[in-house]
């Protein structure tokens, strides 16, 4: 995320993370009613809360929304901790849609949610993958109480005793660092955090482009500029470098139109195969 960010944005957000642990260990709740969060009596739900919302704008390609008035608090002396709080309920919550319930351990237990996107994301995660987005040790925007522990709490909270993710299970399934397919292309933004979970280095049968631009985030290939809300063919020209999108979009095509055209070419051998087959079979 801090290196999405850039120095000023980052500063800004590590800033705000201290205020709120602080406020936080002094026992003043009050500042979860200013991101309208009350409901979360778990202050690692809370946090993970105020985690996700600066990750998203970087992540679907809306930096100036959340850096630009953090930025301008900072250096005016206004409260960084509202200004934040104002981009979270105007635009995480507002224009986004995320729903500040689904951050609450007690929402996620129940099976037959309003919106059940939210409990299967984690019961991939605590099953399969292990996405723990852990605070690192150093220079962490989000909250060091995001760690391992947060995360091994919450599954078996969640679901219980016996889930627990068994990686070396997933990566054989799937492949790990040798992906287990051939013929899929790697598409990602230069700004989204979760790149760094892709597949970073290209190959013949697995190619890799990494579109680069300041709000180039998840799934820029497909929706362009912004990345949400979601848009299939979207704008490429609000991109800030439209020649970045429009040039891995080609490539992309290209790739698909060579795969199908060897996939035809396969077909067109297989028959002409089988009716000589047939042929001599009827003689």
């Amino acid at each position: 995320i801090g290196e999405s960010a850039g120095p000023e944005c980052k500063e800004a957000l590590q800033e705000v993370t201290r205020l709120v642990d602080g406020q936080l260990q002094s026992g003043h709740n009050s500042v979860k009613e200013l991101f309208g969060a009350k409901l979360l009596e778990n202050d690692g739900d809370f946090l993970y809360l105020l985690a996700d919302a600066a990750a998203i704008a970087f992540q679907y390609g809306n930096p100036d929304v959340l850096c630009s008035p953090l930025v301008e608090a900072k250096k005016n002396g206004t409260d960084l901790v509202e200004a934040f709080a104002h981009y979270v309920n105007d635009y995480y919550v507002g224009t986004f849609r995320a729903s500040v319930a689904s951050y609450d351990q007690n929402y996620l237990k129940n099976t037959t949610p309003a919106e059940s996107s939210y409990r299967l994301w984690w019961y991939q995660v605590c099953s399969e993958v292990a996405y723990f987005q852990v605070a690192p040790k150093n220079d962490s925007v989000r909250s060091a109480k995001i760690d391992t522990r947060y995360h091994l709490d919450l599954c078996k909270n969640v679901f219980g005793e016996g889930v627990y993710p068994d990686v070396s299970m997933t990566n054989l399934y799937y492949g790990g660092t040798r992906i287990a397919g051939s013929k899929i292309v790697f598409a990602n933004g230069s700004q989204d955090p979760w790149r760094h979970a892709s597949k970073q280095k290209s190959s013949e049968e697995l190619p890799s482009y990494l579109i680069e631009c300041s709000n180039c985030g998840h799934c820029t290939d497909i929706s362009g500029c912004p990345q949400a809300p979601s848009n299939i063919g979207g704008d490429s020209s609000k991109c800030s470098s439209p020649e970045a999108v429009n040039k891995v979009r080609k490539q992309i095509v290209d790739h698909i139109d060579l795969w199908l055209s060897e996939c035809q070419d396969q077909g067109r051998d297989t028959v002409t195969k089988q009716g000589s087959r047939w042929s001599i079979a009827t003689y």
